[in-house]
């Protein structure tokens, strides 16, 4: 699987309204009333705050997770991981980072699961030394042409 974790240069910036639009003169019109504010989708998902990364998934290793090749996963590297979430981890001093599901196995022991299903799950209080590079918030698709 192939990941591509993309710097801060690639993230957008937050832009900060312009000071004509925060001015207001004499009454409202009532046509105010039905206008609905643009829809953003930088501030929808944090993007710029220096917790939050993008990462695009290169492969079809995540299929399994409904995850596709060119899909962008936001993960936010100061959530707190529970069980039943997507993860992001490095798993014994590898370069290449692997999306993982974090769930309970039936002892109510933490697991990470592949999306391949014939692939074993690592034990988290058994197995090897993982990073857990952050929790996956969002996943932004491509749907069209």
């Amino acid at each position: 699987m192939t990941l591509t974790i993309l710097g801060r240069e690639d993230r957008l910036r937050h832009l900060l309204p312009e000071a004509a639009d925060l001015r207001i003169t004499g009454f409202q019109s009532p046509a105010e009333d039905e206008k609905e504010g643009c829809l953003s989708l930088d501030s929808l998902v944090g993007l710029g705050a220096p917790q939050i990364w993008v990462v695009r998934v290169d492969d079809d290793s995540l299929l399994g997770f409904g995850m596709y090749p060119g899909d962008r996963l936001v993960v936010d590297r100061s959530a707190r991981c529970a069980p039943d979430c997507y993860v992001v981890v490095g798993m014994d001093g590898e370069s290449q980072y692997r999306v993982r599901l974090l769930t309970e196995d039936a002892d109510g022991r933490l697991v990470l699961k592949a999306a391949h299903r014939f692939a074993a799950p690592i034990n988290l209080e058994l197995e090897e030394l993982v990073e857990i590079f952050g929790m996956v918030r969002w996943v932004i698709s491509y749907v069209g042409r």
